[in-house]
């Protein structure tokens, strides 16, 4: 799964604090805007810790002009170091190539880094050492023993390993890890839409529905033959809109009304009079997206547990509106009310798991009983108003 590199990171697969310096964290590695914040955190830790070198070497009796040169060398040496390799690892990414390229190009992106990282280190230290004009000693008069030999070998593996971390190797590992976090997450997202499909699809194939349903038409074909035809074209219109959504992943306000007024028109058939619909959805809201079969799912659930077991007629309503970049769908009826358990039904907790799943904390389903009898099923999702 590709995230949006625009948007911050679903909340559930984002790694570690996100609080202050490490805000960047919200967003998709390599993206811009975590390249920005990641940035800019390093410059500020980088800054104070020059300021702090410089002081100190001000003090030591070095010249002001000389900390001066130590504090811009520092600071432009490790901020070329600390942003190169990200840098272009974050333009590799925002190609939009094959995943595997992707993969292999950022491995390259941190090699170049890491590169990178050396040559801005052996820059900036020359120019720090020419600064100062230190005195040198002559080769032949420099004595080392195994000791020292070894304090300097572990300083190169700590310098290599310091490359690699802040030449983009740290973060290329939280790149694949992000990638793995995102492809479970895809996965449980494909398993919730197939299982609310596969209980929509249940729903509605199951012998009661299309017993009764073909119980209704029945009697119309010796009333009104031009009525029963019309019926049974209903029920096959209703059987083609279904199928395609089943495979579709993401669809629309308008198509999922749709949908459910040709449920509605096979309820009508079946209950007669008995069911009265009414329909409030604004025009505008109709291209904003939502999800496929959540819409059906609580209509059904209205009829099947509100309405149908309801002596007498009974009304249905579904509402859609949008107030501060939330869309609110309410589905409600007058039938015989919240039975024990109809709140934590298995098609109930998959829309609120698919929820969470695809927007987050800022998605709910809730279901109340209505204070004049029935109940009340209410959908939240995020609704951008670049959207509507």
């Amino acid at each position: 799964m590709t995230p949006n590199l625009d948007q911050p990171l679903p909340p559930d697969t984002i790694a570690g604090m996100t609080w202050g310096p490490f805000r960047y964290r919200k967003y998709p590695v390599f993206s811009w805007r975590w390249w920005r914040a990641r940035t800019v955190a390093a410059v500020i830790v980088i800054a104070l810790y020059g300021l702090v070198a410089a002081s100190a070497q001000a003090t030591s009796g070095s010249t002001e002009t000389q900390a001066a040169v130590t504090f811009g060398y520092f600071v432009l040496g490790a901020l070329l170091m600390v942003s190169t390799g990200p840098a272009l690892a974050t333009w590799i990414r925002h190609r939009q190539w094959s995943s595997r390229i992707e993969a292999a190009m950022i491995v390259i992106a941190v090699i170049v880094g890491f590169g990178c990282a050396a040559a801005f280190d052996f820059w900036a230290s020359t120019g720090i050492e020419q600064s100062l004009q230190p005195t040198k000693v002559p080769p032949s008069e420099v004595r080392m023993g195994d000791r020292e030999r070894a304090v300097i070998m572990m300083f190169d593996v700590f310098a290599g390993y310091l490359y690699f971390a802040i030449g983009g190797g740290v973060a290329s590992l939280a790149y694949f890890s992000e990638r793995r976090r995102l492809k479970a997450r895809s996965m449980n997202l494909a398993r919730l839409e197939s299982d609310m499909r596969l209980t929509v699809l249940q729903a509605q194939i199951e012998p009661h529905f299309l017993f009764n349903t073909l119980a209704a038409i029945r009697p119309l074909i010796r009333q009104d033959a031009a009525l029963a035809e019309s019926a049974l074209d209903t029920l096959a219109e209703h059987f083609r809109a279904v199928m395609p959504q089943m495979r579709e992943t993401s669809s629309t306000v308008g198509r999922q009304v749709e949908l459910c007024e040709s449920y509605l028109q096979l309820m009508k058939i079946r209950m007669g009079d008995r069911l009265q619909v009414s329909l409030h959805v604004p025009e505008d809201l109709k291209a904003v997206p939502f999800p496929p079969m959540m819409m059906l799912s609580l209509v059904e659930n209205a009829i099947k547990h509100g309405i149908e077991p309801k002596p007498g007629p009974g009304n249905l309503i579904i509402n859609l509106r949008r107030t501060n970049n939330l869309l609110h769908l309410q589905v409600a009826d007058d039938g015989v009310g919240l039975k024990d358990g109809l709140s934590g039904g298995i098609g109930l907790a998959n829309i609120r798991e698919h929820l969470a799943l695809r927007y987050g904390p800022s998605a709910s389903l809730a279901i109340a009983a209505r204070a004049e009898g029935g109940t009340l099923a209410e959908i939240v999702l995020p609704c951008p108003s670049a959207l509507v």
